[in-house]
């Protein structure tokens, strides 16, 4: 499994996008107030936030007006349409690996429900470049689905999405070890959803803050 699997699943969705949750893959999925309640236990008004594939702005609509800047950054301009104009709001249409970094003062970057459309290699190449976005005390937060016992692996057709789908939910310990090795501390992992927003028994979500020292 490769980015550029997913990449091409999302483009697709994002030509028939025309609301805001069109980004969600079930019905009843959108827990994004429940992500922003969690990114304001540790932001406030002063804050500066890198948001890594904000998709609609389900969560940047919700915390825009409660920080300083957000620059969110998303590939498919089909999907950031819904953001809301704000002059503390810069929308950035291009991937991970394509993003600058032009300084290193982000109070936070933040990445909810992306990082396992990339496999392992992929994923550590992206916690590694953002490092160097954050101010030094600055917050890594990832929410993302993990392993429960192992990786879980999905490839090929989804009779959910009636399509091809491909993802790659690491175990979560291998996931704190991996920002470990790169140089992130004081790491702590957050159950931050009611237990009936886990369907699936062999993954579930959690979300991981990590610091820059």
């Amino acid at each position: 499994m490769e980015n550029k699997d997913a990449f091409h699943f999302f483009k697709l969705m994002s030509q028939n996008s025309n609301d805001p949750k069109s980004v969600k893959l079930a019905n009843a999925s959108d827990f994004s107030q429940m992500d922003a309640d969690f990114i304001m236990k540790y932001a406030n008004k002063e804050s500066v936030i890198l948001d890594l594939g904000s998709g609609t702005g389900l969560i940047v609509n919700k915390i825009y007006n409660k920080v300083n800047a957000i620059t969110a950054v998303e590939p498919f301009p089909e999907f950031t349409k819904f953001i809301l104009p704000s002059e503390n709001i810069t929308v950035v249409n291009q991937t991970f690996a394509d993003f600058e970094i032009t300084h290193s003062d982000y109070d936070f970057v933040t990445i909810f429900g992306t990082m396992h459309y990339f496999n392992e290699k992929e994923a550590t190449v992206i916690y590694k470049k953002f490092y160097d976005a954050l101010k030094k005390g600055g917050k890594l937060i990832v929410k993302n689905q993990f392993g429960v016992k192992e990786d879980v692996v999905v490839e090929g057709y989804s009779e959910e999405q009636q399509c091809n789908y491909y993802a790659q939910y690491r175990h979560l310990d291998k996931e704190v070890k991996c920002l470990e090795d790169i140089g992130y501390q004081d790491l702590s992992v957050h159950d931050i959803y009611p237990a009936s927003c886990n369907r699936w028994e062999n993954t579930h979500f959690y979300a991981i803050v990590a610091n820059k020292m």
